[in-house]
């Protein structure tokens, strides 16, 4: 399977694609249990009523299943309503299946492990068993009994017990009421068990005969969660069908849903049909389109409407709305209009010190002018939450502003907001961005353990190599620990430890009994994709082995992929490195076309990922991706603004006029999403490799005027375009601009600006402007001062690997102190161009000629020898 893999260490990814899936799949192994007897079953008549597995016929497994012993353990097991001295391996699993369930015994428990592993004919013998011990039965005769346990098992290792507890309950004749699933539902929906919640709501109506509106709406819902967007307008029916009217909260589920799938027109048709029933639009109706809409793009109308409807909303939601509205301006880069929404939020001196912050080195996105007149005429005054704070922390600490990071956790205690899970994962990622990994590793051992004093303790700090700080700057005691924060530190524990510590990270989830989530898998895959350099062929087995144990698989999983298979096209078409771009502007140098064909052929027609992604016939992914695309395509997924962005890079390398491109800009327009930067990058990409520079140029001012500020990136293209075309006069200027604009420049930048200059064989000025910029990313090497060209740009380019570069906008004397440098490298440049002019050579020449004839050489071929030699 793991053929090919080259460096990767093949044993240890396999196992670490198996721990996480093991102990947190649907159906487990079957444990072997120990003869357990209730004492008010102690008596001769009371043990020949006590529940046994000795008469039951349990199917026999082949000698070669590794599961044989345990059915063979079964023939002799005793299972009854307490719980008995276990030890060994029976100890582990009465810990693991029925010592969290509370007052319930551990015997109740193995009735359900049993009857949920078994087949027909012993689910049968199972339930005549159980009628035959009072002490058993009783827990799933009583309803509330029987409702009880259901919950306790929802807290399990394995929730779908839950579901298994109320079928052994109605082979008993007990008769539930919609209630009482409603209750368990509740329970599936705290513990984010979304994929549970359908079967067990069309079991309710099988049990009970009818179904109520509340259990369909959480149908719906956990239908959103699992991205089943296909099956939202089939739980309508189903209202039509069993004569129940919907609530508008059916209605707000429905809107969102589609709005979450990026599909307008059906949002729209939800809101039409809800006023036809008689649910007219109204204030709680606009705050949640507000919630929602960040999946389409900034619309500042939507933002005018939710904040009107702010004060008839109650105060959770009013502050839900308003960290939405907060979020999309700062997934923009917009601060200013971030600013003018903080303000509403109360604690002045708290808010003040955010928008100070904010105020900063900004541009507003177009239209965000529009809301400073909000101020006065909405004097309103909400409470932020935990939710506010990891907003604001997340973006500080993405722009490198830490010391704001550590003023924000000051203020989270004057703004007595409880912190969260969210906190302390915001937390976790801004001291790994910060290179603060022992802050990081500390924060995450409080809540691994709040007591101090455990083993995985030691183990974390002899993986990390680190120390745990004595003090946190937030008490953890009372946060329950959740996935969140372990996708806050496994990206860092993989960089520092790889492999290893992801084994680490999951042996702990696998201990505090924590699911993994889908953005877990996303994590691990990114980390393969970026670091282990894996082909797309593996990344996919690997999500195939991983998926199967949470959720499935979701729109970005398959980025992780098509983002590995793009990158790897782009190379194939124009390769990467300082002697192709070398190639290109010399005359001597012969570079090999590389024909434009397509590997992957994305449509710009339609844009769910099943029709919009046709494979060729002899595409070497076919048989690996297209079950992924189909089961996209089959819940209804739509492509998101990633996905398109993608399909721009795509045409960029297939389409030199990028007419198809734009196409896609056109229907992603239509459709209700609004481009982003990324989407103008991807533009500016494909103008600048066909030459275009101008239309490139053109680009960046529309980006410019569309609100979004120009990044590095942005330059980075000019630079790279004017560096192929052997203008590395042009690069420099472009490279001016981004440093006049005050936006720090990155390691590929400066690598693009050398490489313009090393193509047109300036190799001292491409020399001299990696030594005097180096220090502008990282410290300089003192080992590397005398190194050549190319040992300077390899390590110059390692760096980029090593962690992130500093992204604070630059001051006005760095500013200055940039530009005195860049003039240094233009005055170098002009003396290169002088010495290789045409100009300099013919006076070059023509003083060679006088010399010679100043010497009076008589010979004619001699002296025409000599000149033909210069």
């Amino acid at each position: 399977m793991l053929r090919g893999a080259g460096g990767i260490r093949r044993q240890h990814i396999t196992q670490v694609v198996l721990s996480i899936g093991k102990r947190h799949q649907l159906f487990q192994t079957i444990l072997p249990f120990r003869p357990c007897i209730h004492s008010s079953c102690s008596s001769h008549a009371a043990h020949s009523h006590a529940l046994t597995l000795d008469s039951l016929r349990l199917r026999r497994v082949p000698e070669g299943n590794p599961s044989a012993h345990v059915y063979d353990q079964l023939l002799d097991a005793r299972i009854s309503v307490t719980p008995s001295t276990h030890s060994g391996l029976d100890a582990h699993t009465s810990q693991q299946c029925g010592a969290d369930c509370g007052p319930f015994p551990s015997g109740v428990i193995d009735v359900v492990n049993v009857f949920m592993r078994g087949t027909t004919e012993q689910r049968k013998c199972i339930v005549q068993k159980i009628k035959n011990c009072p002490a058993t039965c009783r827990y799933f005769t009583h309803r509330e009994n029987a409702t009880r346990l259901a919950q306790a098992m929802v807290s399990t290792t394995q929730p779908s017990r839950a579901h298994v507890v109320m079928a052994i309950a109605h082979r008993l004749g007990c008769r539930f009421k919609p209630s009482h699933f409603e209750s368990v539902v509740h329970e599936l929906s705290l513990r984010e068990c979304w994929s549970l919640i359908p079967p067990l709501v069309s079991f309710a109506r099988h049990q009970c005969g009818r179904t109520t509106a509340r259990l369909l709406n959480w149908k719906m819902r956990a239908f959103i969660e699992c991205h089943r967007f296909d099956k939202l307008d089939r739980v309508i029916m189903e209202f039509s069908r069993e004569g129940i009217k919907p609530l508008r909260r059916t209605f707000h589920l429905l809107v969102s849903g589609h709005l979450r799938n990026r599909d307008l027109d059906s949002a729209k048709k939800g809101i039409e049909t809800m006023e036809n029933v008689g649910f007219p639009p109204d204030a709680s109706t606009y705050a949640l389109i507000a919630t929602v809409y960040r999946f389409l793009g900034l619309d500042h109308q939507v933002h005018t409407r939710a904040l009107d409807a702010i004060r008839d909303v109650d105060a959770r939601m009013a502050t839900h709305v308003l960290n939405s509205i907060v979020q999309h301006f700062l997934d923009v880069g917009d601060e200013t209009g971030a600013a003018q929404y903080i303000r509403f939020f109360s604690l002045t001196d708290v808010d003040d010190s955010v928008i100070a912050d904010l105020g900063n080195d900004t541009t507003g996105v177009a239209g965000a002018t529009s809301h400073q007149k909000t101020d006065p005429v909405y004097p309103l005054r909400i409470n932020p939450d935990a939710a506010t704070f990891t907003i604001l922390i997340d973006y500080m600490a993405n722009q490198r502003r830490f010391c704001q990071v550590y003023n924000l956790v000051a203020r989270l205690v004057e703004a007595k907001a409880k912190p969260d899970s969210g906190i302390i994962a915001a937390l976790i990622r801004a001291y790994s961005l910060n290179n603060r990994d022992d802050l990081a590793v500390s924060l995450f051992a409080a809540m691994l353990h709040p007591g101090g004093a455990d083993g995985a303790l030691h183990s974390l700090c002899r993986i990390t190599g680190m120390k745990l700080a004595s003090e946190q700057p937030i008490d953890v005691k009372h946060i329950p620990l959740t996935v969140h924060v372990f996708n806050a530190i496994l990206g860092r524990i993989m960089e520092l430890r790889g492999l290893t510590g992801a084994r680490f990270i999951f042996r702990a989830m696998r201990s505090r009994n924590i699911q993994p989530s889908a953005a877990t898998i996303e994590i691990f895959l990114d980390y393969l994709d970026r670091t282990e350099n894996v082909t797309p062929r593996q990344l996919i087995r690997f999500l195939r082995s991983m998926s199967t144990a949470v959720y499935g698989l979701t729109l970005r999983h398959f980025h992780v992929i098509l983002r590995n298979i793009l990158r790897r096209e782009k190379y194939l078409a124009h390769r990467t490195g300082w002697n192709v771009t070398a190639a290109m502007c010399s005359p001597t140098r012969e570079r090999i076309p590389v024909p434009r064909q397509g590997r992957v052929l994305l449509s710009s027609d339609n844009f769910d990922p099943g029709s919009g992604l046709r494979l060729p016939r002899r595409f070497r992914y076919d048989s690996w991706l297209r079950p992924i695309v189909l089961f996209l395509s089959r819940r209804g997924i739509n492509s998101d603004r990633a996905t398109i962005a993608m399909r721009l890079r795509h045409e960029s390398m297939v389409d030199p006029s990028l007419g198809t491109a734009r196409d896609v800009l056109r229907h992603m327009a239509e459709k209700g999403m609004y481009p982003n930067q990324y989407h103008y990058m991807a533009l500016m990409d494909g103008y600048a490799k066909e030459g275009n520079m101008s239309e490139a140029e053109r680009t960046m001012e529309s980006a410019s005027e569309a609100g979004f500020k120009p990044e590095v990136i942005m330059y980075t293209v000019l630079i790279t375009g004017y560096g192929r075309q052997g203008k590395p006069q042009l690069a420099m200027r472009a490279f001016h601009r981004m440093v006049s604009a005050g936006i720090p420049p990155d390691i590929p930048a400066i690598d693009a600006l050398a490489c313009a200059y090393f193509a047109v064989g300036a190799y001292k000025v491409a020399r001299r402007i990696l030594l005097q910029l180096w220090t502008q990313v990282k410290p300089f090497p003192s080992e590397l001062q005398g190194a050549s060209l190319k040992q300077l740009a390899t390590a110059f380019r390692a760096n980029s690997r090593k962690g992130p570069c500093q992204k604070r906008p630059l001051t006005k004397q760095q500013q200055k102190l940039l530009s005195w440098k860049i003039r240094g490298f233009q005055q170098e440049w002009k003396q290169v161009v002088t010495v290789h002019s045409p100009r300099v050579l013919r006076r070059r020449l023509n003083r060679c000629r006088a010399w010679l004839l100043r010497h009076s050489w008589d010979s004619a071929g001699i002296t025409t020898h000599h000149t033909c030699n210069v």
